[in-house]
């Protein structure tokens, strides 16, 4: 999904004001416990043919929780490079994720997210200031990409409780 005006303000709203890695923070313990209210069934069926289940929500989290840990380390490394944006729906088709057992894919969300969490509080203030050229956003510093991954997760456990609703 490209990103558009709309989806960016979106994302950027849901951690307007509050603390991005508190909120990163938090995320894998709101995912484990909407899992476990959950049957089977409802983690694993798409609510409509071309939306995800909440399985494949799951997945996509964790591989783009991968691209992420790879951006902001590259971000310190090579501060101003080139950040290529990825295909969601191409990655989802190649990474089978309708097949990936859901618990997996959490626990994967998990371990990436806590391996960046703890990245991201040895780095200095410059280099919360190290940026990339987002091919699809533009300009983006470490700051700006935590902030993102924050409202990524927000707008995706919104999604989910609206898929187990």
């Amino acid at each position: 999904m490209p990103d558009t005006t709309d989806y960016l303000a979106r994302i950027r709203d849901y951690a307007q004001g509050r603390d991005p890695l508190e909120l990163q923070k938090q995320t894998p313990e709101l995912l484990a416990e909407l899992l476990a209210k959950a049957s089977h069934e409802q983690i694993t069926t798409r609510p409509s043919k071309d939306k995800w289940s909440v399985g494949e929500i799951l997945a996509h989290l964790a591989e783009d929780e991968l691209a992420t840990a790879w951006r902001y380390r590259q971000m310190v490394e090579h501060s101003g490079l080139r950040l290529m944006g990825f295909d969601q729906d191409l990655w989802a088709r190649m990474g089978d994720y309708r097949s990936r057992v859901p618990h997996e894919s959490l626990a994967l969300f998990r371990l990436l997210r806590d391996a960046n969490l703890q990245f991201l509080k040895k780095i200095t203030s410059e280099q919360w200031e190290c940026s990339g050229i987002h091919a699809e956003r533009g300009r983006i510093t470490i700051r700006d990409l935590v902030v993102h991954m924050a409202g990524h997760d927000a707008n995706h456990i919104e999604q989910i409780r609206t898929i187990l609703r």
